[in-house]
């Protein structure tokens, strides 16, 4: 009996490696034992320099090349690189975001920026960062497919009587949009009114700014000797160095608040400096220039 359990175990420890596929991407369908037995993705911290968005574009790879995850530090420009899989030649991928980054100084190496996109596969089970200097624009060339004539005729004309018949329902189809996009009109246009009106009212109290610095403080009190101030929500990108700033609220009056952040932001020419403070009913981030130091 128990050379048979052995017999199992072995089979299975040769046969499941073999299920990786071509992306070899963390397969998280594996059993317990063999999971346990995989290393961990190394990680490497880079300074973010840029981001930005691309227009849709097709790429490919001549030889295999490093796929990887990214996860953007929300209170800092760096983002954290680990290794997915790997992107096999002859894939069409479409890149759609862009970022620059500078690799740290070593004893051997100089520190040096490096450019990568954001790529994804028509049918998304290929994506992931990649660097751009292991890719080739332009889609993958497919092998051509041999097709018998025959086949082909027969094709066709199943394609034209399904044609014929598609074209009879439609007919009848398009006489019974026409009815109901007469009875939508008017509440289609109600619509576009109340969007219009929400998104403007939106546009004013959500402010996006580009982040120049953020760090933590150690707990400071402040408070307020003219008019309350207004505190905001912060809602950091993933992906780039940017803050929306949202107005909650204004602080409770003749109250201390106490400052545990800090960040600077970009507001046209100028740079700003927002503090996170906190009370007991109201906490958010508070125009710097709004508060004094220390107790009421």
């Amino acid at each position: 009996m128990m050379k048979k359990v052995a017999m199992v175990a072995a089979a299975a420890a040769m046969v499941l490696p073999l299920g990786l596929g071509a992306i070899a991407p963390v397969n998280t369908g594996v059993t317990t034992a063999y999971a346990a037995t995989k290393k961990a993705a190394k990680k490497t911290t880079l300074t973010l320099l840029s981001s930005k968005t691309l227009k849709k574009t097709a790429y490919h790879a001549k030889r295999q090349a490093a796929l990887n995850n990214a996860l953007f530090a929300a209170d800092k420009a760096t983002v954290t690189i680990s290794k997915k899989g790997v992107l096999t030649p002859k894939t069409t991928v479409y890149a759609t975001k862009k970022i620059v980054v500078k690799t740290r100084a070593t004893k051997t190496t100089k520190a040096k920026t490096l450019t990568c996109v954001y790529v994804k596969s028509a049918n998304g089970k290929v994506k992931g960062w990649i660097a751009l200097d292991q890719l080739t624009k332009g889609k993958a060339v497919a092998a051509k497919k041999t097709t018998k004539k025959a086949s082909a005729k027969k094709a066709t004309a199943k394609k034209t009587n399904a044609k014929k018949t598609t074209k009879k329902a439609t007919t009848k189809k398009a006489v019974t949009k026409k009815t109901a996009k007469k009875d939508t009109v008017a509440a289609t246009a109600a619509a576009k009114v109340a969007k219009k009106t929400t998104k403007k009212t939106t546009k004013k109290a959500n402010k996006t700014y580009q982040l120049v610095s953020a760090k933590k403080l150690k707990k400071t009190a402040y408070h307020y000797t003219t008019k309350r101030p207004a505190y905001f929500t912060g809602k950091f990108a993933a992906d780039r160095s940017v803050v929306t700033l949202s107005k909650k609220g204004v602080l409770p009056a003749k109250k201390t608040v106490y400052a545990t952040k800090a960040i600077t932001v970009k507001q046209g020419k100028k740079t700003v400096k927002y503090l996170y403070v906190t009370t007991k009913k109201a906490k958010g981030f508070v125009l710097a220039s709004a508060l004094t130091a220390g107790k009421f």
